[in-house]
């Protein structure tokens, strides 16, 4: 599962004035995948990926209602390199 923030033009300038913009009001974008596990090591790890589901949230209250539809608790998730995701 990935969830990524919508980028803005503020926050590209943000980015390279070295900080982060907070945005209460931002969305995101959700992408529930599957991998092959003969390619999950390595560079070559979306050979074989089939995305499952994608969404958009408009903001934090839609990306809950969207893990809930999905039957996804929030609390399952962990940091990026605790994970078996290989992105």
């Amino acid at each position: 599962m990935d969830i990524r923030p919508e980028q803005s033009d503020l926050d590209v300038q943000a980015r390279d004035e070295g900080w982060a913009r907070s945005d209460a009001y931002r969305g995101f974008r959700l992408e529930y995948w599957e991998y092959d596990g003969e390619h999950i090591e390595g560079f070559d790890y979306d050979i074989g990926a089939a995305l499952i589901r994608s969404a958009d949230a408009l903001d934090e209250s839609d990306l809950t209602t969207v893990l809930n539809a999905w039957g996804v608790r929030p609390g399952l998730f962990v940091y990026p390199l605790d994970s078996d995701d290989p992105r």
